[in-house]
């Protein structure tokens, strides 16, 4: 009666749960969990222990470890979910425009920098060739 363990870990990554990778030792996948949500690309992580028992022929799968990004795990939103529910009212609109506005701004503010600098360099070259 030979029983097989491996430790799945699953990362939630633009939207969706995907499996990152199986390991064979418990601490060493929990150990990769935990620096997979420690980097800016993934919101989440879970590590699942599947047991396989030859004599029964059975797979029995188990979270052993979840953590996301801000405290426990209990499901990452996918996008079209977060929008069906709806929200209370926090203000968030106007701090939007207001980055949005800020960052239009700057934008805007390189642009013109850019492009009179682009000026000035001609005006530059003109001056040395005909001046």
């Amino acid at each position: 009666m030979a029983r097989n363990v491996s430790f799945e870990i699953y990362s939630f990554k633009n939207g969706n749960w995907m499996l990152d990778s199986v390991h064979d030792d418990k601490n060493m996948a929990i150990h990769q969990s935990r620096m997979l949500v420690a980097s800016p690309h993934h919101i989440a992580v879970r590590v699942i222990e599947e047991s396989y028992d030859d004599a029964t022929d059975q797979t029995m799968s188990k979270i052993i470890y979840k953590e996301k990004k801000g405290g426990p795990d209990d499901k990452p939103k996918k996008a079209e979910e977060s929008k069906a529910k709806p929200k209370a009212k926090t203000g968030t609109k106007k701090k939007k425009k207001k980055e949005n506005f800020t960052r239009n701004m700057l934008i805007l503010m390189l642009s013109i920098g850019g492009i009179s600098l682009g000026l000035l360099a001609l005006v530059a070259i003109l001056i040395t060739k005909f001046g």
